[in-house]
């Protein structure tokens, strides 16, 4: 694939986005590899975590300029049908039943920014910096920006970083709930590799459910939300996770999964 490099690593996926001199520009050759790549982890079940990363100093620069002004006179019909080829591809990422961690070390703009808020967990380097830059360009937020960034951080600061156009850091971003941790670029690798590589330890089933379970909880009301959480427990006591944790704790013996490593100071 010309846009990134996928390798799997102790059972972690990793795609790692190719095009620095352009600085990752999220375009129609990039949607489609990228669309490739998760259909090989859905199909692969020894694949636990997917992580989502740049090149050095570039994360992804948003929309390639160069393809949006070839394109600009192509009409509504052209547009509509663009955007919601892109919004096909943010459902799938949303509803991988894995893990996904972006690791974020330089700018994510535009649709750079709305592809770091696919995933679940984001951990960024003080090279780091996002920004919803669409109405520079006078356009509206797409790649599912209008619904993940509100949910992010709230419809009031939704707003504004979508009206305003400013960049924010990485520890700003780490404030407002986008990033999850920031590290300095040389450790960044290896503390995702951490975080990714302690979830192939934890039971699949159950951390699927939780995903779904969680992906649906701020758009469904508190009965919903109870009728899933029993079905989803259900659907976990019927896999041979629960067993295996269970009987090891009785015999005082340590649980398959213990959470994520402490970061280093």
């Amino acid at each position: 694939m010309n846009t990134l490099n996928f390798e799997v690593v102790n059972q972690v996926g990793w795609i790692r986005l190719s095009r620095p001199e352009k600085h990752n520009p999220f375009d129609a050759e990039l949607r489609a590899d990228l669309m490739t790549v998760l259909e090989q982890v859905r199909q692969d079940p020894e694949i636990r975590v997917l992580v989502l990363t740049g090149t050095p100093g570039a994360f992804c620069a948003g929309g390639n300029l160069h393809v949006l002004h070839e394109h600009l006179d192509a009409g509504p019909h052209y547009w509509q049908q663009r955007i919601k080829t892109g919004l096909r591809f943010i459902q799938d990422m949303l509803n991988l039943g894995r893990p996904v961690i972006a690791a974020v070390d330089g700018p994510a703009m535009g649709a750079g920014f709305a592809l770091a808020l696919c995933a679940d967990m984001v951990v960024a380097t003080p090279r780091a910096r996002f920004c919803m830059a669409y109405l520079r360009l006078g356009l509206v937020p797409d790649l599912g920006a209008l619904y993940l960034l509100p949910r992010a951080v709230g419809i009031q600061r939704a707003k504004e970083l979508m009206f305003s156009t400013r960049d924010i850091d990485a520890e700003e971003a780490r404030q407002l709930g986008l990033v999850m941790e920031v590290h300095e670029s040389e450790a960044l690798e290896e503390r995702v590799r951490q975080i990714a590589e302690s979830l192939t330890h934890a039971a699949p089933t159950a951390l699927a459910l939780t995903k779904a379970a969680l992906n649906a909880s701020l758009d469904a009301d508190q009965q919903t939300l109870f009728t899933l959480e029993a079905s989803s427990q259900a659907a976990a006591f019927a896999a041979p996770e629960p067993r295996v944790a269970i009987e090891a704790m009785l015999a005082k013996k340590a649980p398959p999964f213990r959470g994520f490593p402490k970061a280093k100071p």
